[in-house]
């Protein structure tokens, strides 16, 4: 299957600028919940299936979404990492419409501090190199700023999965943007040799 075309910086920032205006007209959270409702549906199907094949649509939505509302990509992230019976669709939506609340900020707090602590949450790898491989496929098609926050993601889950590429990759992304937080933290953490607890468990594994 021949790769999608590059998107058209106009009309990213056309979608952009709509979803900008949706957000102020009805408020971001029934905005966001709505813009991230269909591509979401396509992006967890793939997941499961392990086909990174999203449809150019989706893609658009994912990139303008995540560069406009950063709940977004921090929804995309616990797709990857987190199982889908312990973080649902619905949980996904919360987490992109509604990241002030409360319990969306308790329960993302819980799982990923679950995931970076406890050494016997192990990574489903397939899962986590489709979202990657899904990832960089929006970020090689979408110009300046809206590639920045899917390669972020990607470095994130690279980290994740304790692939010695993620401070690379997210060394690429803080030079096209060094205000690019998650980026900075994933390529501290690399540099510093930090990475979850179920890698340091690997490696007293490997050494037995």
């Amino acid at each position: 299957m021949l790769p999608p075309e590059p998107f058209d910086m106009e009309d990213l920032d056309m979608l952009s600028s709509t979803f900008h205006a949706d957000r102020r007209e009805r408020g971001p959270q029934q905005a966001d919940a709505d813009w991230v409702g269909e591509p979401l549906d396509e992006w967890l199907a793939s997941l499961d299936e392990g086909i990174a094949d999203l449809n150019p649509e989706t893609m658009a939505a994912f990139a303008v979404g995540m560069n406009e509302a950063l709940s977004i990509r921090d929804a995309l992230i616990l797709s990857i990492i987190i199982d889908r019976d312990v973080c649902p669709r619905a949980q996904l939506i919360e987490f992109a419409s509604k990241p002030h609340s409360a319990h969306a900020q308790r329960r993302m707090s819980q799982l990923l501090t679950a995931a970076f602590e406890d050494e016997s949450i192990m990574p489903d790898e397939d899962r986590c190199r489709t979202g990657v491989d899904m990832l960089l496929n929006i970020a090689m098609i979408s110009p300046m700023p809206y590639c920045i926050q899917p390669l972020a993601v990607a470095a994130y889950t690279l980290w994740w999965l304790g692939d010695s590429s993620a401070a690379a990759l997210a060394l690429q992304c803080l030079m096209l943007d060094e205000d690019c937080s998650l980026a900075a933290m994933v390529f501290s953490a690399a540099d510093r040799g930090v990475f979850p607890a179920w890698c340091a468990c690997k490696v007293q594994e490997m050494a037995v």
